[in-house]
């Protein structure tokens, strides 16, 4: 079984969150012996959508979109930017219309988990933008998911046992839903 983490921040230094985030689910799917593929939006170079380029996608298009296709279970975190998930998350995430004429089309029968962190309590609504876009594309969201506050995130520079509680129960649910 393949996991995806779909990282919507541009942060490229492993000590931001998105990076931490996305290390410590890599790290559970890894424990429970999954191939993971960490897909960094900062590591590509993926335009703006344009369906006139949908014959010749870029090389990075084609990488990210080939991430997507291979996974079985996602899990997708993004911090919160006015209400909703970041700009190029959402933007590359419109190139998955590639995938229209894949069989099955677009990611259906893939199951997702969704994590978004915000500066308040609003991070529910990049929860929500997620799960829409997920199920645009045919996706299964699973039903639950992680918003995180930021100002309880961290104790002593590491991610709060709180919040490690249930981002392992987000991971070991996606783990149990493929292998049912």
């Amino acid at each position: 079984m393949k996991a995806l983490i779909f990282n919507g921040s541009l942060d490229e230094e492993s000590f931001r969150t998105s990076r931490r985030i996305a290390q410590f689910y890599a790290d559970e799917f890894i424990k429970a012996n999954l191939e993971v593929e960490q897909v960094h939006l900062s590591d590509y170079q993926i335009p703006i959508f344009q369906a006139k380029h949908m014959e010749t996608p870029p090389q990075d298009v084609t990488r990210f979109i080939d991430a997507f296709r291979a996974a079985d279970v996602m899990i997708w975190l993004t911090p919160l930017y006015h209400g909703g998930m970041t700009g190029v998350m959402k933007n590359a995430l419109d190139w998955l219309e590639l995938t229209s004429r894949d069989t099955p089309a677009y990611l259906t029968n893939k199951i997702i988990g969704f994590t978004c962190w915000s500066a308040g309590n609003q991070a529910m609504q990049g929860i929500q933008a997620l799960d829409n876009v997920a199920k645009a594309l045919r996706a299964w969201s699973l039903p639950y998911s992680i918003p995180i506050s930021n100002m309880d995130l961290y104790i002593n520079n590491e991610i709060a046992d709180v919040y490690q509680k249930k981002m392992s129960m987000l991971a070991q649910l996606l783990i149990e839903s493929k292998t049912r």
